[in-house]
């Protein structure tokens, strides 16, 4: 990455989603590897976000996501994954027995989603450790979701070029632009071998009251034993339930 593609902004946005998609702390050295930049401008970017609260440089000089990001997000809508894990709990177990697949609960962390909650039985216990890891938002049922009600118009869905995980991930603008359209209409996301070529998906928003989703619930099993009609009814009438079981609570 050079000065004439972005400039200090967008290299500290590199930064910020290079810390949100790590699974542990990262060294100066490894951010400096991931985002491709100067050990010394990393530095540099690095003494600004942890001054303003969107990093934390830990004990061992490795540093981690911040909490100001979260923290602001709360401000403007207090209901989150964390807030409402236990009410919800028993909204995803009646669905998990409906579908017998992997359910969860899908957040946009940065540019990648986060999974939570996730219930599953033994015949999906690989597809639901995949999913224990981050997830680029473009290539799954939940990103595209929570991407689709926050672009309008789409102009750059991924910050940068996607990297296809599959033959069939998305990494036209064009092609996504119809899909959040698609998503927008219709109040459900599918997304079919688009990370992992056996994994098929499909995900409705939860609001509790706010203008945006706080999150996704998220139903994933394979491509050859997945109705995802079938699956996505059953989604949207457990999503009803819940808004109008908790959204007067949040």
């Amino acid at each position: 990455m050079t000065d004439t593609e972005g400039g200090p902004l967008r290299k500290a946005f590199t930064v910020l989603d290079a810390l949100s998609g790590a699974s542990k702390p990262v060294t100066l050295s490894e951010l400096s590897q991931i985002v491709n930049l100067p050990k010394s401008t990393v530095h540099r970017l690095m003494r600004v976000l942890t001054d303003l609260g969107l990093a934390v440089r830990m004990e061992s000089k490795a540093y981690r996501l911040g909490d100001y990001v979260s923290r602001l997000a709360g401000k403007r809508a207090p209901s989150t994954v964390h807030d409402f894990d236990h009410a919800i709990t028993p909204f995803l177990l009646e669905l998990f027995q409906l579908t017998r697949k992997v359910v969860s609960v899908g957040v946009l962390s940065g540019q990648r989603v986060r999974h939570a909650g996730t219930l599953y039985g033994h015949g999906h216990s690989r597809l639901a450790m995949a999913l224990r890891h981050p997830v680029p938002a473009y290539c799954c049922a939940a990103g595209k979701l929570l991407l689709a009600e926050r672009i309008r118009p789409l102009t750059d869905f991924s910050g940068a070029a996607p990297a296809a995980y599959t033959r069939w991930t998305i990494t036209n603008a064009d092609r996504m632009e119809r899909e959040f359209e698609l998503i927008r209409r219709t109040g459900l996301s599918y997304a079919r071998s688009e990370y992992l070529p056996e994994l098929a998906e499909v995900a409705a928003p939860i609001y509790l009251g706010n203008t945006d989703p706080v999150a996704a619930v998220v139903v994933s099993g394979t491509v050859t034993t997945m109705d995802l009609r079938s699956v996505g009814r059953t989604l949207l009438e457990t999503v009803g339930v819940i808004e109008e079981k908790l959204a007067g609570a949040s």
